[in-house]
């Protein structure tokens, strides 16, 4: 049995909401967690999975949570296996100020479930911008392989729905231009250049 350990997954200043966390849900799993990638988050270093395998139905036990906490386990079940349960818990934290929330956010944008995608870019005006910027600006490597794995996906999964036209010939249709995650990398694009001014 495989104890999913919240401690390299939040920043250190959440020690006690990590302590609340682990005394309230179950975070067993028969397996273990999958690919963790390290990120720098504000002064600390965290390891985030790129899957999980713990039970989504411990997500009925958060009434005792505060927010933060709340978020938090909806941040680390938004790298469940299952893509519903991803897109469901993104609902819940991507329009949080906390700024721990960035990290998870990108990487959902570097995924190729596009249903995940247009949650991201339909909430963009509300999202908290100062948060991703900070987190890119700290992290530039990781948004740029989130980036490169947005036209990836796109390139193997979305190139027929949204494809790619010749300069001077206006598109019919949808074009790759339309695909939500290039227009979400199209608009981080702006707000990093805005904040280099």
């Amino acid at each position: 049995m495989y104890i999913e350990k919240l401690e390299s997954r939040f920043p250190a200043c959440l020690a006690e909401d990590i302590k609340i966390i682990e005394a309230t849900i179950d975070l067993s799993s028969k397996h273990q967690s999958y690919e963790p990638f390290e990120v720098s988050f504000e002064t600390n270093m965290l390891s985030i999975p790129a899957r999980i395998y713990t039970d989504e139905r411990q997500l009925e036990k958060l009434k005792k949570l505060s927010l933060t906490q709340k978020e938090m386990v909806y941040c680390l079940y938004s790298r469940h296996h299952d893509g519903f349960v991803r897109e469901r818990c993104l609902r819940e934290f991507v329009t949080s100020n906390n700024s721990f929330t960035a990290p998870y956010i990108l990487q959902l944008l570097g995924e190729y479930v596009i249903e995940i995608i247009e949650v991201i870019y339909q909430k963009r005006e509300i999202l908290n911008k100062e948060n991703l910027v900070s987190y890119i600006s700290e992290n530039p490597e990781h948004y740029e392989k989130t980036r490169q794995r947005v036209y990836s996906y796109w390139d193997c999964y979305y190139r027929r729905a949204y494809p790619k036209y010749k300069r001077g010939v206006n598109p019919k249709g949808e074009c790759y231009l339309d695909y939500p995650g290039i227009k979400m990398v199209k608009y981080i694009n702006a707000l990093l250049s805005s904040h280099k001014l």
